[in-house]
């Protein structure tokens, strides 16, 4: 099977974005944290950095935790015989050094754990499970998409020989594991771990649970970033009966496969492959075909309207009648039912939903930053449409292929318009930095708010890469000179 393309816009496509952007900080915590208890064989003084460095990593204080960490270090590398003293040692080191974004510190120190219980000869311990988890986890979050899917599988293997072949442990190595594979363009390898993920839900849980429902869409929103929203829209269908038949019509679990849905039916409808809906697409059908997900007929781009704008005032209706409402659910539904409406260039209905969201969101928190701050604190892109055949070459050996890279700045308006774009890299083109300026027209963005009111934002850089033949490049007007190395999946645009 090969790679769908993403639309480099693609990743920048919300979700529930408060949540999303702590994932990756859950994941490896659960993963990774190997923080014990000192032993008696620790001095009093070893006991006392270990405290510290626990609350200075509760406290999110990474670089005075790294330095604590690498004191614990120091002190258990003084004893020959404090080999699991060490490995503790190292984990906490590791677990601070990612936290804080220093990825190839935090390789280091997982590499120097695997090798020192690989010594060992303790292969089945959990630790190296965990530090093989750790390290995965660093080269995703270091888009080292290739090694993570290659650690990945080694944690997920560690993790079923010591705990089982389906032990529930392995759900969140699983998802991050799916993840790179797509990156790297596996999408058979990507579909067999989603399908994995399903089983092992459902021989704990049952099919017809509300936990399984979850895992569908997980595996719902995977379909549609790949593009195959038919089968997405099945999983995603599939998931919001089971929950109906098992919770009730209005259950606040609803709201996940409900907007999961009309992200894919956005997703659809703003895909410029998709654009002839009068016809399916049957060899994605065929190529994604899933028995547990069947496929229904191909809809029309204004039954996908209809349904989408539906699925998420449904969700905007059950998060509002709970007891309690939650200002933060509340906050995330209202944002995008807004990009909703925002995407399709309605900013007069767009409006009033970002309003109500800024009302939840001031006050709340969510990991420690205020809410209203990351879903409004600066422009997020929503849609943008790249050059045609910016990927032409794309999936050629390095040796045949360049990545150049353009980019435009330009003012974001207060109805999340581009005003003004000027190119200020051409990649060594100035065709190229031309290309990205037309297109950079076609953005649609959620627009900053101060106050609870829209604004413009200035500086607004948007990137476009640009995969050419090495042949085709003057070598004279890329000072760089050398052929870029073309990563496995071409780069989003935009921040």
């Amino acid at each position: 099977m090969s790679a769908r393309r993403d639309n480099p816009a693609r990743r920048f496509l919300p979700a529930l974005l408060c949540a999303v952007a702590l994932a990756g900080t859950r994941l490896h915590a659960q993963a990774t944290a190997d923080v014990a208890t000192p032993s008696s064989a620790q001095t009093p003084t070893a006991a006392d950095q270990q405290i510290s460095f626990r609350q200075l990593l509760d406290t999110r204080q990474y670089d005075q935790a790294i330095a604590e960490a690498k004191r614990l270090v120091d002190v258990a590398s003084q004893h020959a015989e404090a080999g699991e003293e060490l490995q503790v040692a190292l984990m906490n080191l590791a677990v601070a050094q990612y936290l804080s974004g220093d990825y190839l510190g935090a390789e280091a120190s997982y590499v120097r754990v695997i090798d020192l219980v690989e010594t060992s000869g303790r292969l089945t311990t959990p630790r190296l499970a965990r530090a093989e988890a750790g390290l995965a986890a660093t080269y995703y979050a270091g888009k080292r998409y290739d090694l993570a899917a290659k650690h990945f599988d080694r944690a997920v293997t560690l993790s079923r020989r010591s705990e089982g072949l389906f032990n529930e442990a392995q759900l969140p190595l699983l998802q991050k594991y799916a993840d790179s594979l797509t990156e790297v363009g596996r999408l058979d390898d990507a579909l067999k771990v989603q399908r994995y993920s399903l089983r092992v839900v459902e021989r704990k849980y049952g099919a017809t649970s509300v936990r399984y429902a979850m895992q569908l869409e997980s595996v719902g929103r995977w379909y549609a970033r790949i593009g195959s929203y038919d089968a997405s829209r099945a999983s995603l269908r599939r998931a919001i009966a089971i929950v109906e038949t098992a919770s009730g019509v209005n259950a606040p679990e609803l709201i996940g496969p409900l907007t999961a849905l009309a992200d894919c039916d956005r997703r659809q409808l703003l895909d410029s492959s998709q654009r002839d809906l009068s016809s399916a697409d049957d060899m994605r059908r065929s190529m994604f075909h899933d028995p547990m997900a069947p496929l229904g007929p191909t809809l029309s781009a204004s039954t996908i309207n209809s349904e989408g704008q539906k699925a998420l005032e449904r969700a905007v209706a059950i998060a509002g009648s709970r007891p309690d409402p939650s200002p933060v659910q509340l906050a995330g539904v209202r944002t995008q039912l807004g990009d909703w409406f925002q995407s399709q260039k309605q900013f007069d209905k767009a409006l009033p939903q970002y309003q109500l969201a800024w009302q939840s969101a001031t006050g709340q928190s969510v990991g420690g930053q205020p809410l209203a701050e990351q879903l409004f604190g600066r422009p997020v892109l929503l849609h943008y449409e790249p050059p045609l055949n910016w990927d032409r070459y794309f999936g050629k050996p390095p040796g045949e292929v360049m990545v150049r890279n353009a980019a435009v700045e330009f003012t974001v308006s207060a109805q999340g318009r581009v005003v003004d774009p000027k190119v200020v890299a051409d990649g060594g083109d100035p065709k190229l930095g031309a290309l990205t300026e037309k297109a950079a027209q076609s953005a649609r963005y959620r627009p900053r708010f101060e106050n609870g009111l829209p604004v413009e934002t200035r500086g607004v850089r948007l990137d476009q890469p640009f995969y050419v033949q090495v042949e085709d490049a003057a070598p004279a007007a890329a000072p760089a000179a050398a052929p870029a190395a073309v990563p496995a999946q071409p780069p989003p645009a935009g921040t």
